[in-house]
């Protein structure tokens, strides 16, 4: 029996310090201002990738405000690559209704959102909220 407990214990050892190292990008996020607006996304799994759906918008005094896009999928289909990098997605921008490739970089509370054409991106940094 103490071996068996010894087992257990090396197990669960060994496990314990994982989560600890994935760099986890799934929770509510605020995108950068635009003139009048933020926007707050919801990363969560959907499959094996990450997808973000659009909760609410607020103007820049942080009052929530009527948004005809809450509850449409924004981001989709983002695979982890290791290292708080997420790529081979699809982003949705709701202000001229286009979708791009996209990637995403976790660095700490913020998360660097990017849509790319043909290479050259574009990139927002959001920050966690919740």
């Amino acid at each position: 029996m103490p071996r068996l407990a010894r087992i257990f214990a090396l197990a669960l050892l060994t496990a314990a310090p994982l989560p600890a190292l994935a760099q986890d990008a799934t929770g509510l996020w605020r995108s950068e201002a635009t003139e009048e607006c933020y926007i707050e996304v919801k990363i969560a799994p959907c499959g094996a990738a990450l997808c973000g759906t659009i909760q609410r918008a607020r103007d820049l005094a942080g009052v929530e405000q009527p948004y005809p896009h809450s509850g449409k999928r924004m981001i989709w289909d983002m695979v982890a690559d290791g290292q708080g990098k997420w790529s081979d997605g699809q982003i949705w921008d709701p202000r001229n209704d286009r979708t791009f490739a996209s990637k995403m970089e976790l660095k700490g509370n913020r998360l660097a959102v990017a849509g790319c054409v043909l290479g050259i991106c574009q990139r927002q940094d959001w920050q966690r909220v919740n």
